[in-house]
């Protein structure tokens, strides 16, 4: 890589030490703190109406030939260099302008604009000179600069380099130290120059929650970050953090190599994404197939398999994930969702360091086929609740074939649709990922809902308190699900129902008038919590 020079471009303090200027012995009256303004130009001007010809940036240099009228024509004239955003004024004192008016000179300092007295006579030309040759010269390094950086991440780009490789070019081209952080301030790559990678990291999250989100390369902060968000399409999901970025190579070239880096990025994270696309999807056709019977032998399935790129094992389990809540109606918004679904139960895989085909199954599901047993199954469903807090993961039995793999997929997707409607808290809530275990009685009459004779059995058990609800709207049906929670236990049901027994007990008894079975027989209040089952899983589904 070639020796870096500097990108700040020439300020009026670096400009009053080139030797033509120097040699004039400069006095600075006015805007001391402001001689770090950039420069644009150098132009030599004696008109009184010099505001015409300035675009800003630009170090006027005079000799007062059009100041020298009045003080009031001097206050004039630095009042246009103020309006048109001029870097700053040299002004060659000689016999015929010994001194600035004391008026122009508080305009100057109210405005905070530099103004430059020579003492001793100078020759422009020889100023413009150096400093447009200064200015040009940093003009083609920037230019050269750039097309560096340029080419540095492309040809990472075509190497398919990942994540922690273009954050070290970057820090290695900035000369500085480079942090990549998601949206959540967790730390997702960084390398450290100058300083030991546990200071630079030190109390990552506190220190970066004071410098808010921008939606364009900035410093900001307490520490003077310079960073920039990461992300095109659908919104920016992280940030570049460059810490020290007016050290070595300074501000200019920093947000050079940070705004390069960041397409880097947005490229690979694109690039990687249509990878893990193409993947799920051929994963997905081989999902279907096991479920549709369509891949023939044990053999042919398993070598199917091999190719996928899953070792062969003793043990395989089929897994079904899902979110709670209806799925969108419209079809493409539902299609986009299960295909964020199965990239996340992608990752959730890879995380918990399992080998398998993941793919979306239908509309409501993604697929999981597992080699090995059943011990990474909760930490899958850990790593998928930590992504999507939403979905819902669920395993059918463990099996020792392919083929036999369809069917613990079938009853994955049979549990998960169950999961998905049980409440999120209490001791329905497995650790990661449900198993038949976890849903019992709701997982058998969930396998059972398309069974003609299991609806006829609710109607018949609540047909007529449903009707009664239907026209009336008492609450019934609600009293007859606290009433079953709580087994029976008339005070208890009082307690969770907030009702005095003077007003309980009749509705007890028109409860049992109507469902036209004894409330204190076990056996009826058995029935009835299955049809209730039936009923709540009929408008659940």
């Amino acid at each position: 890589m070639s020796p870096r020079v500097s990108l700040v471009a020439m300020t009026v303090r670096q400009a009053l030490s080139l030797a033509p200027l120097a040699a004039g012995d400069p006095v600075v009256l006015s805007g001391e703190d402001r001689l770090d303004t950039d420069l644009r130009w150098v132009h030599v001007s004696e008109v009184r109406d010099v505001g015409s010809v300035l675009v800003g940036h630009e170090l006027v240099l005079t000799t007062g030939i059009a100041m020298a009228a009045s003080p009031q024509a001097a206050a004039d004239f630095v009042a246009q260099l103020v309006d048109a955003g001029a870097a700053g004024l040299v002004v060659e004192l000689s016999a015929g302008y010994p001194s600035i008016p004391e008026l122009a000179l508080r305009r100057a300092r109210a405005a905070g604009l530099p103004v430059v007295a020579l003492n001793r006579p100078v020759r422009f030309v020889d100023v413009t000179e150096a400093v447009h040759r200064a200015l040009v010269a940093e003009q083609f390094e920037q230019v050269r600069f750039a097309g560096e950086v340029h080419r540095t991440f492309t040809d990472l780009g075509l190497a398919r380099a990942d994540t922690d490789r273009l954050v070290a070019a970057a820090a290695d081209l900035a000369g500085t130290s480079v942090v990549l952080e998601d949206l959540g301030r967790r730390v997702l790559a960084s390398e450290a120059v100058g300083e030991p990678l546990d200071r630079l990291l030190g109390e990552w999250e506190r220190r970066s929650r004071l410098t808010p989100f921008g939606r364009s390369t900035a410093v900001a902060g307490p520490e003077r970050w310079l960073t920039t968000p990461v992300g095109i399409h659908g919104g920016p999901w992280g940030r570049l953090v460059a810490l020290g970025a007016t050290g070595e190579g300074g501000e200019a070239r920093v947000r050079v190599v940070l705004e390069r880096a960041a397409q880097a990025l947005e490229l690979a994270r694109m690039v990687e994404r249509d990878d893990i696309a193409i993947q799920l999807r051929v994963h997905g056709g081989f999902l279907l197939d096991l479920l549709d019977d369509r891949l023939g032998t044990e053999a042919t399935a398993a070598a199917r398999l091999r190719a996928l790129g899953v070792p062969d094992e003793r043990e395989y389990v089929g897994l079904a994930a899902r979110l709670r809540g209806e799925a969108p109606s419209d079809v493409a918004a539902a299609q986009r969702r299960m295909v964020r679904l199965s990239e996340l139960l992608h990752e959730a895989v890879l995380a918990a360091g399992a080998f398998g085909v993941v793919g979306v199954l239908d509309g409501t599901h993604a697929g999981v086929l597992l080699s090995g047993g059943d011990a990474v199954l909760d930490a899958v469903g850990r790593e998928l609740a930590e992504r999507e807090p939403d979905g819902v993961l669920a395993s059918g039995p463990v099996v020792d074939r392919v083929l036999a793999a369809g069917a613990s997929l079938r009853s994955a997707r049979a549990v998960v649709d169950v999961a998905a409607s049980l409440p999120t808290t209490g001791h329905h809530e497995p650790v990661g990922c449900f198993r038949q275990s976890d849903i019992r009685l709701p997982g058998l009459l969930m396998s059972l809902r398309g069974d003609a004779r299991l609806q006829e059995f609710a109607e018949a058990e609540l047909g007529p308190l449903l009707e009664h609800e239907a026209r009336h709207g008492s609450g019934l049906v609600e009293l007859l699900r606290q009433f079953l929670a709580v087994g029976g236990n008339k005070t208890e049901l009082a307690r969770v129902a907030h009702r005095n027994r003077t007003s309980l007990y009749p509705a007890l008894r028109r409860l049992e008038d109507l469902v036209g079975h004894p409330l204190d027989d076990p056996t009826s209040r058995l029935s009835l919590g299955v049809a209730l089952l039936v009923h709540d899983q009929r408008r659940a589904g």
